[in-house]
């Protein structure tokens, strides 16, 4: 929450500037929101003119093509989607509190206290894990470029201290402490250099391949299934893949914060459907009995679900002082069961390629032959040890743990 209103605050303050285009296209937008009833209000249209001043406030642009505008508009908002996942989090979890908690819980007799415990650990799991995967380095294979870049600041000047900065949320960039980084991938090397090859697959194809490699863009030797991101620029130990929701790469130092991420915002969201699929249910059935069923929606238009658009709720936000709980039920039940599918196919799929002892760029380039070896594949139980370890106090409970081969 905190993050999320220091982003806020943060951009109003560049954007919103006395005079600007977009200060001008939003009172032009606000008077016409609240115009006589008789005047039609055409959303698509300033969707798109608020779209387009917000674009050329963000990004001033005279003599680029549209190409490096884009690409400069997408630079500076990929902070800025973590920001967004913590912010629905907390505000899905802010609903138990707000609405379900009395209509859902209290009002049918339910234990307060024990669900009102599951909710917050739940929370507390997934926000732990996404914080986790924002700020926990993935393992990253040190260049000389990235010395370089630590030790000499924009205005040439030499510093101290050998930290480089990626990823991150809003503008809390994640620290990369050089000194810990070789240690680490002096440890991974270690490791990977001692996996053993049965000698009954020395003529197979080993997928993938246990030999260091050499990366042409960070020009540096780095060892087996490192590979390079060529968002964050830079090579990183066991690369999983790149995640734009946490900004940054998934591989060997915070997939497990990963997998338990999708974990728990997957018994998270199904724990929710299940408080509320009989409310949803009983609410859809009265609502469709009062108004009549269109799939479109019989009041708004805007689907079966019939929400109302934003610019309603906003009226009725500034008249009543609070949305209905009917409206957040409609939006809550069907976001958290649409949620929980996903994560569920993403979580079987991960643990698949766990169980087989390949990240998911492995899978994908797996050679389709049927004599293809997987030199790191421990076996089903030693290969869930190396990702989740062996206690399972540390997967109940968030606490910090240390990678280990």
């Amino acid at each position: 929450g905190g993050l999320g209103g220091a982003a806020i605050v943060y951009y109003i303050m560049q954007l919103l500037t006395p005079g600007s285009k977009l200060q001008r296209t939003w009172s032009d937008f606000i008077d016409a929101l609240y115009a006589p009833v008789g005047q039609d209000f055409n959303a698509l249209y300033w969707l798109y003119r608020l779209s387009s001043a917000l674009l050329d406030t963000i990004i001033p642009c005279r003599h680029d093509s549209r190409r490096m505008r884009i690409n400069g508009f997408a630079s500076r908002l990929r902070p800025l989607i973590p920001c967004a996942g913590i912010t629905l989090t907390l505000l899905t979890a802010a609903s138990y509190f707000t609405t379900f908690r009395d209509t859902a819980v209290i009002k049918k007799g339910k234990s307060e206290t024990l669900h009102t415990s599951i909710v917050v650990w739940l929370a507390f799991n997934v926000l732990s894990h996404y914080l986790y995967c924002i700020y926990k380095i993935p393992g990253i294979v040190i260049s000389p470029k990235s010395e370089m870049a630590a030790n000499i600041n924009a205005s040439g000047a030499k510093r101290n201290d050998d930290v480089i900065k990626i990823g991150g949320c809003c503008f809390i960039q994640s620290r990369v402490k050089i000194n810990e980084e070789k240690k680490r991938c002096n440890f991974y090397k270690h490791c990977t250099t001692n996996v053993k090859i049965d000698e009954s697959t020395q003529n197979a194809v080993h997928h993938p391949m246990p030999n260091d490699t050499f990366c042409h863009k960070c020009e540096i030797n780095r060892p087996a299934r490192s590979r390079h991101c060529r968002v964050c620029k830079v090579c990183v130990l066991e690369y999983d893949h790149h995640c734009p929701w946490i900004n940054g790469c998934i591989g060997y130092n915070n997939y497990r914060n990963f997998v338990l991420l999708i974990f728990y915002i997957m018994l998270g969201c199904w724990y929710g459907a299940c408080l509320l699929v009989l409310d949803f249910y009983v609410m859809m059935r009265e609502y469709f009995q009062l108004h009549g069923f269109k799939l479109m929606g019989p009041q708004y238009g805007t689907g079966i679900l019939d929400l109302p658009p934003p610019w309603t709720l906003l009226k009725d936000y500034r008249n009543k002082g609070k949305i209905d709980d009917d409206v957040i039920l409609r939006a809550v039940f069907p976001f958290l069961l649409f949620v929980s599918i996903c994560m569920f196919v993403f979580l079987l799929d991960h643990l698949l390629s766990i169980a087989k002892g390949f990240t998911t760029l492995e899978k994908k380039t797996r050679p389709d032959r049927n004599d293809v070896v997987n030199p790191f594949d421990l076996g089903i139980r030693k290969n869930f040890e190396r990702v989740f370890g062996k206690s399972l106090i540390n997967i109940i409970i968030p606490f910090p743990t240390h990678k280990k081969w």
